[in-house]
């Protein structure tokens, strides 16, 4: 009963703390050959998106979408209703160029939003201007968003094999307990047989 205790507790810290650096999803942000700005959310499988949207530096909303789910695009043109979202506060004009807009990337659960500070007139269709406010490629920009999942699951897995090494080092220490414990009651007994009766001082 300990050792399977001990493999349980461990399992769940493994997983709990695995979960919690997980969450680290990113953004960016480019132009489409229109000129419109996109916003890019590369999600993980297992992060949902609830809301995007775009707003002004003193945080008046000039365009924002609501809903989604697990299937959705990763690609959201500002002013434009995303499938499976509906628009709750339509783009009433297009975005100054030379203003500077803070691009947001909504998550459910407990994954913390994404910020993508940008400026229309510095957005190209093969530059992505990230959460950090690098700009890189699109392909870099991927290759990082994908490494970010990959890292994440790495440590998912990481942190069940040491759940599972925890156990299996608790399972051993339990039983050397248990061993030690039977050889010491074999000795005591041993010692036992082998002492000289006492006399019997009963008086009987």
């Amino acid at each position: 009963m300990g050792s399977r205790s001990i493999l349980a507790a461990a399992l769940l810290c493994a997983i709990a703390s695995a979960c919690t650096i997980r969450a680290n999803p990113t953004a960016g942000v480019r132009a489409n050959p229109r000129g419109d700005a996109v916003i890019l959310a590369a999600r993980c499988t297992d992060e949902r998106i609830v809301a995007v949207q775009v707003a002004d530096l003193d945080g008046a909303v000039r365009w924002r979408a609501e809903g989604g789910g697990n299937r959705y695009p990763a690609i959201f043109v500002v002013g434009r209703e995303p499938s499976l979202m509906r628009e709750t506060d339509p783009l009433d004009g297009p975005l100054d160029p030379a203003d500077a807009y803070v691009a947001t990337v909504e998550y459910a659960g407990t994954v913390p939003d994404v910020d993508v500070e940008f400026r229309p007139a510095h957005l190209s269709t093969d530059r992505v201007v990230d959460a950090d406010g690098d700009v890189v490629g699109l392909q870099t920009f991927s290759d990082e968003a994908d490494a970010a999942c990959i890292g994440g699951w790495l440590w998912v897995f990481g942190g069940v094999a040491l759940a599972l090494v925890l156990g299996f080092v608790g399972a051993i220490v339990a039983g050397l307990v248990i061993v030690l414990k039977v050889v010491r009651k074999a000795r005591r007994q041993r010692e036992r047989a082998a002492a000289p009766g006492r006399p019997d001082l009963s008086g009987r």
